[in-house]
């Protein structure tokens, strides 16, 4: 069968690169460089983005004679960087660097640019650039930045990006993906819908006649490998365990019981844990610790339950409903970076992966692909549309603090955001908070700005995008913004927030209510509400987090009408005598969909 391989250097989209590809009709694989051997049937190559510099002297390189491959090769961020050098050009590291949303000029000539305008949306996500081009190619697009923005060689057989046309922020991505397919084949013939018979085949080959524990956490993640285990093998031997944490969503775990069993599922236990969950977690405020906590409770509950109820001969393998985004997130590959550790991917689960106890059916799916596969699977549509939940629970969204200020370094770049907002008539300040980012395939830890109106300039979503892009791109200490649609008097005081049933609660309440009044808005893909360690003069402060988003990889901040964002705000603030609420408006990257 044709293929085109992407070539993994560790970037955080390398997976979706593969996706689109397979959307367009052909096959697609994904290789390590050390790994990667060229057959008849690879018509094509794509070099993926990566977290290393491209000169730095532990760079990943690829030991390939270009001259004696005749496919074509495109070069995608540090992909686009390596493929420049390999052909003889030059790289400039340090300058120039672009995150999120930059606006290209494309030349119309192009193979890669065919039937495209020549002034682009795109998305960048790199701090080296490509200065000097080899013998033999040409410019094909520039950005303000940077005069190489892409480069395709006469011959038509060599192209690079340093944008990501993979993401749905580079508006005309898969146009462009799909010229370079052009150039590869003229057959388009792969089709996704024999997925289905590879996986349960896939469960069945792995199972090596032993019986089946699946987490089953009540997400479409988890509601579709169950559905795959039970087509796969006999019912009996299909065994499902739901624990409830105490950091569920409000009335989530015996919701998630009664929709399985209305589906036929019976085979299934609820182990309540909350208040062992709540005893480890107490005092705990690293938000990796958090995870790990979690996923080794989760662990060791796994295991009671096998000892005393299932097989008492180890003839069992545990079952996780893991799709891609988690893995590389957690720095699956030794070339991905860790943007945090997800709760598959624990010290103990990665043991039990390593004595090959562990079956991950869906892992190498989006979360669209894994709805879209639900619903061929004849699930209930209101189940597989269902709001993603992070497998830790709110114990990610309550930002635990000891209300003591260790940080400050961002008070020095204070005055300049202040500086970048005068511009703009509005205010703000930098939260004593940090949450997770990522910004050039690396993880970020830094804070949270927000913004609010001076009561003079009419805000519109597009100048509040332009100013969130422009302060995450120039502030070093900053990976988030945030707007209120209240004014702040004075910046909100840091306070002590641990995790507690009470404070839970507290969440639990208002998350219940905004998704509530939210769930009309069938754009939103999730909406994560943050408990923040702040109060001001009305209360503790709240997030927000409404995004629209195809795979996980990439989000966009929902632009949410402002009469119904003031109204909700207004309510929830009276209602649960919180303090503000404000909006979290910082796409992915560089701000990740949930805060830890």
């Amino acid at each position: 069968m044709q293929k085109i391989v992407i070539v993994d250097f560790g970037g955080q989209y390398t997976h979706l690169i593969a996706r689109r590809i397979r959307n367009l009709g052909v096959f697609s694989e994904i290789s390590n460089p050390e790994d990667l051997k060229i057959d008849s049937d690879i018509i094509g190559l794509i070099f993926s983005g990566g977290p290393k510099s491209v000169v730095s002297s532990d760079a990943f390189r690829l030991d390939v004679d270009l001259n004696s491959i005749n496919i074509p090769i495109l070069g995608i961020c540090y992909g686009h960087q390596l493929l420049n050098l390999m052909l003889g050009g030059k790289v400039e590291s340090g300058l120039s660097k672009e995150y999120g949303f930059t606006h290209i000029t494309c030349q119309k000539e192009s193979i890669l640019f065919k039937g495209i305008t020549g002034q682009q949306q795109v998305w960048m996500s790199h701090g080296d650039h490509v200065k000097i081009l080899p013998a033999n190619c040409r410019v094909t697009a520039a950005s303000t930045n940077i005069r190489i923005a892409a480069f395709e060689s006469l011959d038509g057989m060599f192209f690079g990006v340093q944008f990501h046309p993979e993401v749905t922020h580079t508006l005309m991505g898969m146009k462009m993906l799909d010229n370079f397919v052009s150039q590869c084949t003229d057959t388009r013939d792969w089709k996704a819908e024999n997925y289905v018979g590879y996986l349960i085949s896939k469960v069945q080959r792995l199972s090596e006649n032993k019986n089946l524990i699946l987490l089953l956490s009540g997400g479409v993640d988890s509601l579709v490998t169950l559905e795959l285990c039970a087509r796969a093998l006999d019912s009996s031997r299909v065994f499902s365990i739901h624990v409830d944490t105490g950091l569920m969503r409000k009335n989530e775990s015996s919701e998630i019981m009664n929709h399985f069993r209305n589906l036929g599922y019976t085979n299934l236990k609820i182990i309540e844990a909350e208040e062992v969950f709540l005893s480890q977690l107490s005092g705990i405020i690293d938000p990796e610790k958090k995870r790990a906590i979690i996923g080794k409770l989760f662990v060791d509950l796994v295991h009671k339950e096998l000892n005393e109820k299932i097989d008492r001969e180890n003839n069992w393998m545990l079952v996780q409903g893991t799709i891609y985004p988690d893995t590389i997130e957690s720095g699956d590959t030794d070339k991905s970076a860790k943007i945090k550790t997800h709760h598959n991917r624990v010290k103990e689960i990665e043991q039990l992966i390593e004595q090959g106890r562990v079956i991950e059916p869906i892992s190498e799916l989006y979360k669209d692909e894994v709805r879209s596969l639900g619903l061929q699977l004849n699930l209930p549509e209101d189940l597989v549309q269902r709001q993603p939940f992070p497998g830790p629970g709110l114990a990610i969204r309550l930002l635990a603090s000891d209300g003591i200020h260790k940080d400050t370094k961002y008070d020095l770049e204070e005055e300049k955001l202040k500086d970048i907002l005068i511009d703009y008539e509005l205010k703000g300040f930098i939260l004593p908070v940090k949450s997770v980012g990522v910004q050039g395939d690396f993880r970020t830890y830094n804070h949270p700005a927000v913004i609010w109106n001076n009561g003079h300039k009419i805000i519109s979503w597009r100048l509040l995008r332009k100013v969130s892009s422009e302060l995450v791109n120039n502030l070093r200490t900053v990976n988030r913004v945030c707007f209120s649609s209240l004014p702040l008097k004075e910046k909100p005081t840091l306070t002590k927030n641990l995790i507690t049933k009470e404070n839970l609660n507290e969440l639990r309440d208002i998350d219940a209510f905004f998704r509530f009044e939210t769930g009309h808005l069938t754009e939103i893909w999730q909406m994560p509400v943050i408990s923040l360690p702040l109060t001001d003069e009305f209360g503790k402060v709240f997030v927000i987090r409404p995004v629209s988003s195809q795979d996980a990889m990439t989000a966009d901040f929902y632009e949410m009408d402002f009469n119904l964002l003031k109204n909700l705000t207004s309510i929830a603030r009276v209602r649960f005598r919180s303090g503000r609420v404000y909006y979290d408006i910082t796409s992915k990257p560089p701000g990740t969909i949930e805060w830890e």
